[in-house]
C-alpha cells in the first residue's frame, strides 16, 4: 500500500496539473526564513529554517466560485538548548483551527499588512516585495506549535511547550524572546531525519488510525516535515 504522504503527493500533483491546465494556477511563490530566538542563562540561542510557499487560486466545479490555497514545504525549526534538549517549532500555528493554518499563513500574516485571507494575492505581494515588511516579528497569537522530546529517538516522548513559559520545559532562565520571518533566496532547509531517525519510518508506512503506526506516532509528529 502506498504511504499516505505518497498518496497525498500524487493527489496534490494531479490537482496542480489540473489547475495549471485551466489557467487558474497563479504561480506566485516565495521562500522565507523563520528564526526562533531563545534567551538562556548562557546567552541567546537561535535556530532557523527556510520554507517554500506557493499561493494559487482554486475553482469549485459545483458552485463555479473560486477561493485560494497554498502549497507549502519545509521542516520544523530546531533550537538546541544544551544538555541534549531541543525546542521544535512545528509547521502548524499553535492556535490554528485546521490543517490549513500552517506556517505559510503565519508568514503572510506577519509580512503582508494587506493580508485578508486571499492566499494567492498575498503570495504575489510577498514575492514582489510590494508593501510588505521583511524581516517581521510574528505576533504571539500566530506562533507555531512548540514541542520537545524527552528522548529524541522516541516519538512518543513528545510534549508541548508553553511559549510563555519555556522554563517549565527547559529550566530556569530560559524564555522565548521572539520569532522572526523574512523573505530569502536560500534553499529550503532539509535534514531533520538526521536528528529524528524514526521520521522516515513514519512516512514510509501507511498511518492507519486503527493500526500500530498511528498509535505509535503522536499527532504532533505529523507537523515536523512537509515535502
Amino acid at each position: 500500500m502506498m504511504a499516505r504522504r505518497g498518496v497525498l503527493g500524487v493527489l496534490a500533483g494531479g490537482a496542480t496539473a489540473l489547475l495549471s491546465g485551466c489557467g487558474l494556477f497563479g504561480g506566485n511563490s516565495y521562500r522565507f526564513r523563520m528564526t526562533v530566538e531563545v534567551d538562556t542563562p548562557q546567552g541567546l540561542n537561535t535556530g532557523s529554517s527556510v520554507y517554500a510557499v506557493r499561493g494559487f487560486t482554486t475553482s469549485d466545479l459545483l458552485t463555479g466560485g473560486t477561493s485560494s490555497d497554498t502549497q507549502f514545504k519545509g521542516e520544523a525549526t530546531m533550537v538546541d538548548l544544551g544538555n541534549g534538549r531541543v525546542l521544535f517549532a512545528l509547521l502548524r500555528m499553535a492556535n490554528g483551527t485546521s490543517s490549513d493554518d500552517n506556517l505559510a499563513i503565519m508568514s503572510m500574516k506577519a509580512m503582508d499588512p494587506a493580508y485578508a485571507n486571499n492566499k494567492k494575492d498575498s503570495a504575489q505581494r510577498i514575492a514582489s516585495g510590494n508593501g510588505i515588511t521583511s524581516p517581521a516579528e510574528v505576533a504571539p497569537k500566530d506562533y507555531p506549535l512548540l514541542v520537545t522530546f524527552g528522548d529524541m529517538q522516541n516519538p512518543t516522548s513528545v510534549t508541548r511547550v508553553d511559549p510563555t513559559n519555556l522554563a517549565a520545559s527547559f529550566g530556569p532562565g530560559v524564555r522565548l524572546k521572539r520569532i522572526v520571518v523574512e523573505v530569502t533566496d536560500d534553499d529550503v532547509t532539509t535534514g531533520i531525519e538526521e536528528r529524528l531517525g524514526w521520521l522516515d519510518d513514519m512516512w514510509n508506512h501507511d498511518i492507519n488510525r486503527d493500526g500500530p503506526f498511528y498509535k505509535r506516532f503522536p499527532s504532533e509528529t505529523q507537523f515536523l516535515q512537509r515535502k
